[in-house]
């Protein structure tokens, strides 16, 4: 391979590692995923931290892409994925950003409000998984999709 075609295939492919986390990938099937599994699926990550639970039990260690998708982590399984505000990709048919409003409008689910979140959950998997849709005042900051036997 000729050197400047060699690092073209490099660049996309380096990009493709930072892009792929959230970008056409469904977070269910993100969700169980082993660490290989997952790395060959999406990447390697830019960052990587640990994420203090309420209790022990829920601590994780957390996969952070470019693209503003995390993985938490709980042995070498996900069990959660994060969209933050900064997220341009629909997910599960809602965009961060959205008005509350859009939100339920959008929904294909019954919504179950507590606090500042809506929630729905998801029964077509071979475990139950949740989805938890985060708002400052009237627009969607964070999607969170988990395993809910957790």
């Amino acid at each position: 391979m000729k050197p400047r075609r060699a690092l073209l295939v490099a660049a996309l492919l380096s990009l493709a590692v930072f892009t792929a986390a959230g970008e056409g990938m469904d977070p269910l099937h993100l969700i169980g995923m082993d660490v290989k599994t997952a790395t060959d699926a999406v990447g390697l990550p830019q960052d990587m931290f640990a994420f203090r639970g309420i209790v022990e039990v829920r601590d994780s260690v957390v996969f952070y892409y470019q693209d503003h998708t995390y993985l938490f982590w709980f042995k070498d399984r996900v069990w959660q994925v994060r969209y933050d505000r900064r997220f341009t990709s629909p997910v599960l048919g809602f965009t961060l950003g959205m008005t509350r409003a859009q939100v339920q409008a959008a929904a294909t689910a019954s919504l179950f409000p507590n606090g500042d979140s809506l929630y729905f959950d998801i029964n077509d998997q071979s475990y139950p998984v949740r989805v938890r849709l985060l708002f400052a005042g009237d627009v969607l900051t964070d999607l969170y999709v988990y395993r809910s036997d957790f």
